[in-house]
């Protein structure tokens, strides 16, 4: 059993079509929608509830702009199920108006501003599954015994960050994080991509958890804790 969470604010077409696709190809799911139209309380505490009100040993975070294709729920669990520490897996994220186009498969940089790896599917980028330091999670499942583990997503990041930082947390308690190729979804992006204020307030409180700060020329010092994290998955 999958709980799968999203979290809908806005127009509500793209989650139509959401629901749709995983009517269609997924299985054996519980499905948990979180409207943030009611009361918009962030992407990320609309995240937390959404998975406090579930049970499933798997949990799959999709972004209301995604579309689910066949096989993506499948590869997801047998990625988690590779390794006992295996917690965390991110699928390939294709753009929605041009299947050749990977917008997302696995990661860079995380700080100031998360570096996604991509290429062309003709190509064969991003084709082999790896250990990531962190994956995006517009479609990302993890595992409730991870959960219970080492707890919710830091709500002190409203938006942006509690990704990234969750997969950082995870990495420090010992649990693994991976980029799963074969499974696959695509993304429209229309949602949350524009520069407000509270991403400004988020990245602050990644770097005062994570012992980032700002030099006189502009560069970033950080914790070497945080520097271990961000080189080596």
């Amino acid at each position: 059993m999958t709980d799968i969470i999203i979290i809908t604010y806005g127009d509500l077409k793209d989650f139509d079509r959401l629901k749709k696709s995983i009517e269609e190809n997924c299985k054996d799911y519980n499905l948990i929608v979180m409207d943030n139209n009611q009361e918009n309380i962030g992407y990320t505490k609309a995240s937390n509830k959404g998975m406090a009100l579930g049970s499933a040993p798997y949990i799959w975070h999709l972004n209301q702009d995604a579309v689910v294709l066949p096989g993506a729920q499948e590869a997801l669990i047998k990625r988690l199920d590779s390794g006992k520490k295996v917690g965390i897996a991110g699928s390939m994220q294709i753009d929605y108006d041009n299947r050749d186009q990977i917008r997302h498969g696995g990661t860079s940089r995380a700080f100031p501003g998360g570096i996604h790896k991509g290429g062309l599917i003709s190509v064969g980028h991003c084709r082999f599954p790896e250990k990531q330091t962190w994956v995006n999670f517009a479609s990302v499942m993890m595992k409730r015994e991870m959960l219970d583990d080492i707890g919710p997503m830091d709500e002190a990041m409203y938006l942006v960050y509690s990704d990234s930082d969750y997969c950082y947390t995870a990495r420090s308690k010992g649990w693994e994080c991976w980029y799963e190729p074969t499974s696959k979804v695509l993304h429209k992006l229309n949602v949350s991509k524009t520069v407000t204020e509270w991403h400004k307030k988020d990245m602050e409180a990644f770097m005062k958890k994570w012992g980032i700060q700002v030099l006189s020329n502009n560069t970033f010092t950080c914790s070497k804790d945080f520097q271990k994290l961000d080189k080596f998955p």
